[in-house]
């Protein structure tokens, strides 16, 4: 009696909501989404809305007008890693941030990156590279979040490094007040003394 090895069955627990991605194609050309549809018993086919690697927004037709869907077996597909897609410290275009510097805190909210030298910046495409400036409109961390004017009636705005450089959490509208950054009033608290 020749013996056969086990085989497991993979498991494939795959849930509308799931973020997957495709293991059928190649390094690059690998696609991403969210499962919005599941048809079938057996060999299951699943309903994928298209989102962008970056940062998981969805992806929109040529017209500008529709969202971009992609049928796929379930076979051929996998729940997504999402340690993989956002590093520590990567920082994307919205991101609420908080600057530490010489006893000073500040809060921004990130809108571009430039190059040190003054070249062209990929890091809008293709993520946050660690090397580019990080410019940003500087907001208040009270209620509503908002955008600080200077003596002209202008945005403020600033430009910094990565270093002393973190992401803060916000929190949403609730019984206790509106969009706020977690933790606010410990963090000005620390600055006083």
């Amino acid at each position: 009696m020749v013996a056969r090895p086990n085989i497991v069955p993979r498991s494939n627990n795959l849930e509308i909501g799931m973020i997957v991605e495709e293991t059928s194609t190649s390094g690059s050309g690998k696609r991403i989404g969210e499962i919005v549809a599941i048809f079938g018993d057996k060999k299951r086919k699943l309903q994928v809305l298209e989102l962008n690697r970056h940062d998981l927004s969805p992806f929109l037709s040529h017209a500008k007008d529709k969202l971009k869907f992609f049928t796929i077996y379930s076979d051929k597909c996998r729940k997504l890693d999402l340690s993989r897609i956002r590093k520590p410290n990567s920082f994307l275009p919205g991101d609420v941030v908080r600057h530490a510097k010489n006893g000073r805190i500040r809060f921004g909210i990130i809108i571009g990156f430039t190059h040190p030298e003054g070249l062209y910046s990929e890091s809008i495409e293709k993520g946050y590279n660690g090397k580019d400036l990080i410019e940003c409109v500087e907001i208040s961390g009270r209620a509503g979040l908002p955008q600080k004017l200077d003596a002209m009636g202008k945005v403020k705005r600033f430009t910094v490094g990565p270093d002393s450089l973190k992401i803060c959490e916000v929190l949403p509208m609730d019984k206790n007040g509106g969009t706020r950054i977690k933790d606010y009033w410990e963090l000005k608290r620390e600055e006083n003394f």
